[in-house]
């Protein structure tokens, strides 16, 4: 559905939010400035960002897609996802509110 939408790059969060969207920064060459870290009940904003097996999905589309992939998922009986924040150039950027992100998460034994 994302895809239908218009995503540009698409990865799971099943090793915490920091680990994978660095990851796709990465391999994107841009960086990001998140407004906005989603938490479960009861969660703190360092265990969304590290925990992992959250099994969502993060992306990224051009600006201004906003409705249509709302409209996509909600056709989908998906649940609308969310804005998080935003690609930036400078591929060295990892921001989230209050300062700079620690790109880490979960580390699977070798």
């Amino acid at each position: 559905v994302a895809r239908r939408a218009g995503a540009t790059a698409m990865i799971d969060v099943s090793d915490g939010l920091a680990a994978d969207l660095g990851q796709l920064a990465v391999q994107s060459g841009v960086g990001f400035e998140l407004t906005k870290v989603p938490t479960a009940a009861g969660a703190t904003t360092q265990e969304a960002l590290a925990g992992g097996d959250d099994y969502v999905l993060v992306f990224t589309m051009p600006p201004g897609k906003g409705p249509t992939v709302s409209q996509l998922f909600e056709a989908a009986a998906l649940p609308a996802p969310f804005l998080i924040g935003v690609c930036v150039p400078e591929s060295s950027r990892h921001v989230l509110p209050g300062g700079m992100l620690q790109v880490r998460g979960w580390e699977h034994a070798l």
